[in-house]
């Protein structure tokens, strides 16, 4: 079982979160820990009709084998499944920072954007999923919740793009506002009140903090938005709520920018994200000094003149009004300074040439006249000077101030600044690659890499798809290793496996080993290799080589970059980085697909699944590799797999349809993909394996692979060609028989995933399909003849041992033995 959790007392953006990644992974239990939070209780019935919540108590912890967690990462906050945490794989979604003691996550996106909702959106596009109108509703709510109708300093693009799909998919953005925004009842008006009486602002190093106190007896919802109204009241930068409601007591945080309240609470025993933070804490005093005095210490430097002003910054020399007007407007400047030199180096500042003065000097006949008559006052700051002051002085200087530092009698000028640039964040400096891949990293594999740069400084690269996923933010259950020559296997999985707990497999004649660490993350380990095809469609023949090596027998450019654990250097030799900006699917050469038709296949499921495009050249290199003489030397065993791992995805049917386009799906395996089959793959796209299924992988790729093969024309041929084991070829034969329109046994029916393709081809049947089967009873015995007595139990034992052995499959077969035992003089009487 598959379950979807958030936090206690839900919220909007967990809400909504939830109800996306329950389409992500069909089948999920979307299980509520605590209440609902602030209006949702409002709309607890709508909710109650339309989504199934199932409390957390109500599930069976035994039986959860995975737990997707969205809008948290702190095991403290689940409720129950914190019992889970290192013994079921986690997918992790969340917009909050990282922090120690988060879930060791195998999947899933962590990314700090304005809600989480904007981290789900994207994977249900790529999928092409449906969402009802109150879906869309309820997840551009828990946009607009957690943004504050994205105006606040956390809302990112990602956030925009999401709710324009959301927008477009049905949301009700007039609706929304009425929920998330909701009139304040009059226990919240009288805890404003209260806030607005004790209000004062407290100033250090430039940010302006609010703090206000209120106290109410018992709980009173929506006090969060309380703190954005007190915000823009009093032009802070930051707010801190010291709320007394009966015993407890709550601090929110909020902040638009330099305080990271989620740190800063977090030493009181609070938590949040940077611009949005909750403590519920004892010894209100005490907690409330210890903020106020670190208040400094959890500050961001305040932005000065020197990071925020533009340089350099031209100037001009004395001359007419019409020189000084056309440098201007060649330039594009609205101003300049105008200097003459002067001793030491620096110059003499004469003052400032407007274009809208000398605009209106030329208008009245004065254009010929020595621009120093028409100068502004000029203000020079010192480049250390704090963006928290400059406001004044901006006004002196007509929305503009120099930059400079005194040289003598005059200034060495360093740059300009204008009240424009108060609204221009400059960027921040971009992290390395290495660094930005560690963090794009699920927080299990994350913890995993680390531990090995440590344990493993030189010889240990992560490769190919987890490189490639962290890139595009996204990950899966599975790290992908290589070892160069000199690090071993064996060595790397004993230390994992110490380090972390699990299990491992070694195959040495392979130079690979498969671990499964206690927590549900699977690290798969390869001693880097090269790879010769003696002819097309060969298996490769492999031999030890450096890592660079090792890159160049991948399949495509974005599968073929390595990061070095103990340098942190990307190696990408192939142009990967690029095509992964470009959405691009390359081979690495014009003979990859020649040497091994996979490829082709491989492509196929990558592109349907993260919506790629095959690049020109790939689409050129498909006609050779699709050459009779080339696949009749492919390997099939090999070409089998990758069609049963196609199958096996969520999106098998866009690659399978994308393989058709592309002229590849019948030279590879004789198949087609009728436009009939389309409505039942779809059908199965959304089936689930049941609870108690052993292998739920192999049941989802058995039923598309049954489904799939009956529309060929000549379904069991095909499956003859694929290799196919007895059993799915039974079952092939008896869909075949249903579909023709011929009468089949109900208990032949009844095994997975035979029983799941028959009701998606015949979905009014479930109710014939799901009815007992009728066997032998005494009564029937007494019909034919028989009197009460030893002999209908004895022919009754001889019917069920029958039945046992499959020699009796109906009813009516079990009555005709009956007869035979009887008639024949098996079962005289004594």
């Amino acid at each position: 079982m598959r379950v979807v959790v958030a936090h206690e007392n839900l919220d909007f953006d967990a809400l909504g979160s939830m109800v996306l990644a329950g389409k992500l992974y069909p089948g999920s239990v979307l299980a509520l820990v605590g209440g609902l939070e602030g209006p949702l209780k409002e709309l607890a019935p709508l909710l109650e009709d339309r989504l199934d919540l199932v409390p957390a108590a109500e599930v069976p912890l035994e039986r959860v084998s995975e737990v997707i967690l969205v809008d948290n990462a702190r095991p403290e906050r689940i409720g129950p499944f914190k019992a889970l945490v290192g013994r079921v794989p986690f997918q992790v979604y969340d917009h909050h920072p990282r922090a120690p003691g988060d879930v060791p996550a195998v999947g899933g996106r962590v990314l700090a954007v304005g809600a989480t909702v904007s981290l789900l959106v994207p994977l249900v596009r790529e999928r092409g999923l449906t969402l009802t109108p109150l879906e869309a509703t309820l997840a551009y709510a828990g946009l607009w919740e957690d943004t504050g109708g994205f105006s606040f300093p956390s809302t990112t693009p990602w956030d925009l793009e999401a709710a324009h799909f959301l927008a477009e998919k049905g949301a009700e953005i007039p609706r929304v506002r009425a929920w998330v925004r909701p009139h304040l009842g009059e226990e919240a008006r009288a805890v404003l009140k209260a806030l607005l009486k004790t209000a004062r602002v407290v100033e250090q190093e430039g940010f302006r903090l609010l703090l206000a106190r209120a106290q109410e007896e018992g709980y009173i919802p929506a006090l969060a938005p309380l703190a954005h109204t007190l915000l823009d009241l009093h032009e802070a930068d930051g707010v801190l709520l010291v709320l007394r409601l009966g015993r407890e007591v709550l601090l929110i945080a909020r902040s638009k920018e330099r305080l990271d309240v989620g740190r800063w609470l977090a030493q009181v025993g609070g938590g949040g994200h940077p611009r949005a933070a909750f403590a519920r804490v004892r010894g209100v005093r005490r907690a409330v000094r210890r903020l106020l005095d670190t208040l400094g210490v959890f500050l961001e430097p305040e932005p000065t003149l020197r990071e925020a002003m533009t340089s350099p910054v031209e100037t001009l020399s004395p001359g007419t009004v019409r020189v000084a007007l056309r440098v201007l407007e060649e330039r594009g400047y609205g101003a300049m300074p105008v200097v003459v030199p002067s001793e030491g180096g620096g110059v003499r500042l004469l003052g400032l040439a407007r274009r809208r003065d000398l605009k209106k000097a030329e208008r009245l006949g004065l254009a010929d006249h020595p621009v120093e008559g028409f100068l502004a006052r000029a203000v020079v700051l010192p480049p250390e000077t704090p963006l928290s002051q400059v406001d004044p002085h901006l006004k002196e200087g007509g929305g503009r101030v120099l930059v400079g530092e005194r040289v003598g009698e005059g200034f060495r000028l360093l740059g300009i600044f204008t009240r424009t640039d108060l609204y221009r964040r400059k960027p921040t400096g971009e992290k390395p690659l290495g660094e930005r891949i560690l963090e794009a990293l699920p927080e299990g594999a994350r913890r995993v890499v680390l531990a090995l740069k440590e344990a493993f400084p030189q010889g240990v690269y992560l490769v190919g798809g987890s490189v490639r996923d962290a890139f595009l933010g996204r990950s899966g259950p599975d790290v992908d290793l290589v070892l160069e020559p000199g690090v071993r296997a064996g060595e790397v999985a004993r230390f994992l496996v110490e380090r972390f707990g699990g299990s491992y497999g070694l195959h040495y004649a392979f130079g690979t080993a498969r671990v499964r660490l206690a927590f549900g993350l699977a690290v798969d380990l390869a001693e880097s290799r090269e790879e010769v095809y003696p002819y097309p469609g060969a298996l490769p023949q492999v031999r030890p080589a450096p890592i660079a090596k090792d890159l160049e027998r991948r399949d495509y450019t974005v599968n073929a970059m390595a990061l070095s654990l103990g340098s942190l250097e990307l190696l990408d030799p192939y142009g990967g980085l690029r095509d992964l900006e470009a959405r691009l699917l390359r081979p690495l050469h014009p003979l990859a697909f020649v040497e091994d038709p996979s490829r082709i296949v491989r492509g196929a499921r990558l592109a349907a699944r993260i919506g790629f495009r095959f690049a020109e050249e790939a689409v050129k290199a498909l006609p050779p590799a699709l050459l009779p003489e080339v696949l009749q030397s492919a390997s099939r065993s090999r070409l089998r797999d990758e069609l049963l791992l196609t199958l096996g995805e969520d999106t098998f049917f866009q690659a399978l349809a994308l393989l058709q386009e592309l002229g590849a799906l019948e030279p590879l395996y004789g198949l087609n993909l009728p436009a009939q089959t389309e409505p039942f793959l779809r059908a199965l796209a959304r089936l689930r394996p049941p609870p108690e299924e052993a292998h739920p992988e192999r049941f989802l790729m058995e039923a598309r692979l049954l489904l799939l093969l009956l529309f060929q024309r000549d379904p069991l041929g095909a499956s003859l060609t694929l290799g196919l084991p007895k059993r799915l070829q039974e079952a092939l034969a008896l869909l075949v028989r249903a579909w023709q329109g011929e009468e089949v046994e109900r208990e032949a029916l009844g095994k997975e995933p035979l029983r799941s393709v028959f009701l998606a081809l015949f979905p009014e049947k479930e109710a014939w399909l799901s009815q007992k089967r009728r066997v032998l009873m005494g009564r029937d015995l007494l019909q034919l003849g028989l009197k009460p007595g030893p002999q209908v139990g004895e022919v009754l034992r001889r019917v069920a041992e029958a039945r046992t052995r499959g020699e009796v499959k109906t009813f009516e077969e079990e009555l005709a033995l009956a007869r035979k035992l009887v008639g024949d003089g098996t079962l005289s009487p004594p």
